[in-house]
């Protein structure tokens, strides 16, 4: 993609507005056109898509799930990289009723609340890349759905080019760059990759005992052993796979504190036991964006999410 256009306003704002727009008001109209380039790419665990049709279309699917659904953002920042382009973040939080059949099947009626993790790359204040991620596995709770189950029964009717998403169907974008300098971005990707090679002792030295670590599903976990659970398990389950920081930012706001945003995957064999039961051998890619904030005490609040949908579809299509 090329020709981003350069609008002199504030980051934060387009970032609220647009994200507001698009998957909370289904909106497409000023924000839509002047803040999202024609030929922008959405990376979802469970699809690629390309161009704004398609990302408002997909857009439509969740709200016709959770009609008069309310979505709230909990964080936005952005920094700026070289060449003027900007790399942003976001953290959302998602309420509503089951009201509408679809994408999670018929409607249950049951409420349900869930987090949306993202990442995206703007020149200028034109938005080309978008990576985002659905806390499904709250979805799948709150509705009594069994993921395994769910996957099958998506790739039945999928457009199995497109979706899920893995490195082989995706599409270049201009954007590179592997994040900013800051040193949170810096030192807590280099803990996750410490952590993702055996070294998981190490989340108790670096995390606050009453830490709040929030994981898929929406669990809240304590401290270092909250966090080092975690990702333990998930090594388990993936354990010759490579794990990748893929971009790294970090940010000091005033009156906030001080924060980091990774975006990261895990790409190999499914050859351990756990989360995804026995072994079935499926390569598969795992795409896993995580937010924090630190205090005196070290990490002090995480957000983790990975989509167990999309990882199950992945270990479907090549098992049945």
């Amino acid at each position: 993609m090329k020709d981003w256009g350069d609008q002199s306003v504030d980051f934060t704002d387009t970032l609220r507005g647009v994200t507001d727009a698009i998957w909370g008001r289904a909106e497409f109209g000023h924000l839509f056109e002047a803040h999202l380039h024609p030929d922008a790419i959405l990376r979802g665990p469970d699809h690629l898509l390309q161009g704004r049709l398609a990302i408002a279309t997909a857009a439509l699917q969740p709200m016709a799930a959770f009609p008069g659904r309310r979505l709230f953002t909990e964080d936005a920042g952005w920094t700026a990289i070289a060449g003027g382009t900007r790399a942003g973040a976001l953290r959302l939080y998602s309420e509503g009723v089951h009201d509408g059949a679809g994408l999670y099947g018929p409607a249950t009626g049951r409420a349900v609340g869930y987090r949306v993790l993202m990442d995206v790359a703007a020149k200028g204040a034109v938005i080309g890349e978008i990576w985002r991620l659905r806390d499904t596995a709250a979805i799948f709770t709150a509705l009594g759905l069994d993921p395994e189950r769910w996957a099958a029964e998506r790739l039945a009717w999928g457009d199995r080019d497109s979706a899920p998403f893995r490195p082989g169907i995706d599409e270049p974008g201009a954007y590179t760059a592997a994040g900013n300098g800051s040193e949170w971005g810096r030192a807590w990707a280099a803990l996750l990759e410490r952590a993702m090679d055996g070294g998981f002792d190490l989340f108790d030295g670096q995390t606050d005992p009453a830490a709040e670590i929030t994981l898929p599903g929406g669990v809240i976990r304590r401290g270092g052993a909250g966090a080092r659970n975690f990702w333990l398990g998930l090594r388990a389950a993936f354990p010759s796979a490579q794990f990748k920081i893929r971009h790294r930012f970090g940010l000091e706001t005033p009156l906030l504190p001080p924060r980091a945003f990774l975006r990261w995957s895990l790409d190999g064999r499914h050859d351990g036991p756990g989360l995804f039961g026995a072994p079935t051998g499926a390569e598969v890619h795992v795409m896993g964006m995580s937010q924090a904030e630190f205090g005196p005490g070290g990490l002090r609040r995480e957000w983790t999410l990975i989509d167990p949908g999309a990882i199950w579809m992945q270990i479907k299509a090549q098992t049945g």
